[in-house]
């Protein structure tokens, strides 16, 4: 393992059903780079957690445990700092209110055919965005603190500006920047000239950028789009929505990078 490399590469698997418990760390491991440890209650976990924390990313935790019927392993589990994933048996309004009230990294139902998949590519795209900067535009500093939090719990690296021209320098400084989420009303340079200068530096491959606005401008969506950004989002947005379409950016741009890269080897190969 190279120095650059994190050292933290299980997941911790609380759920107190063994079979179940068992099937998802079988599932994580087979289609995974990562190995599991499972707790089957709120104390096992507190077990694993004193004694192997530093090698655990993220958390895949049943809400209702015997021993904890209130969430409180996924308070535990946050409470060491890791990216926790909430399974969760029912869909209520008052169960997905407290999940975000939570800042739960995602949940998924139990009783979704699709479980396993969820739970594969959400880990999967935690562990990738650690790695990714991502910077946050807005003259706002509320605004932008919101913003930066939902990305936090996406696990990027997050960085601010309070507007378009700040955002310049801080991309200077920080070549490396994969994502920008930028508002649109701002001093000095709103969101669209931010977003034309941008992409005269990089391509929509080479960094993603994401519009936002609560401007009622019913072509707001159009003229991001057209100045080269990869999405738009009308504020006030669901926080799921902002994390699902923000991660899809992001996958969306990595597939066509590798796939440029592919073709570029391919024709250098010829």
């Amino acid at each position: 393992m190279s120095e650059t490399e994190p050292k933290a590469q299980k997941i911790l698997v609380v759920e107190d059903s063994h079979v179940q418990a068992k099937i998802i760390c079988r599932h994580l491991e087979a289609m995974t780079t990562f190995r599991t440890v499972s707790a089957d209650s709120l104390q096992e976990a507190a077990r694993v957690l004193d004694t192997m924390r530093d090698e655990i990313f993220a958390a895949v935790v049943d809400l209702n445990l015997p021993d904890a019927p209130y969430g409180e392993a996924v308070d535990l589990v946050q409470g060491h700092g890791l990216a926790v994933i909430v399974l969760t048996a029912t869909f209520k309004d008052e169960v997905r209110d407290a999940l975000l009230a939570r800042n739960v990294a995602d949940y998924v139902l139990k009783e979704s055919i699709v479980v396993l998949d969820d739970v594969e590519s959400k880990i999967e795209r935690l562990f990738k965005n650690q790695f990714i900067k991502a910077l946050v535009v807005d003259d706002s500093r509320t605004a932008r603190g919101t913003v930066r939090n939902l990305l936090e719990i996406q696990n990027y690296q997050v960085l601010e500006a309070e507007n378009g021209r700040r955002a310049l320098e801080v991309l200077d400084a920080h070549p490396d920047i994969k994502l920008i989420v930028t508002d649109y009303e701002m001093p000095e340079m709103d969101g669209y000239e931010l977003t034309s200068e941008v992409r005269r530096r990089y391509k929509k491959q080479q960094l993603a950028i994401v519009g936002i606005s609560g401007a009622g401008e019913s072509a707001m969506t159009a003229k991001f789009l057209k100045h080269g950004a990869n999405d738009f989002l009308h504020k006030p947005f669901a926080a799921e929505e902002f994390s699902w379409r923000v991660n899809q950016t992001v996958e969306l741009v990595e597939i066509v990078c590798e796939l440029t890269e592919c073709h570029e080897q391919q024709a250098a190969g010829n």
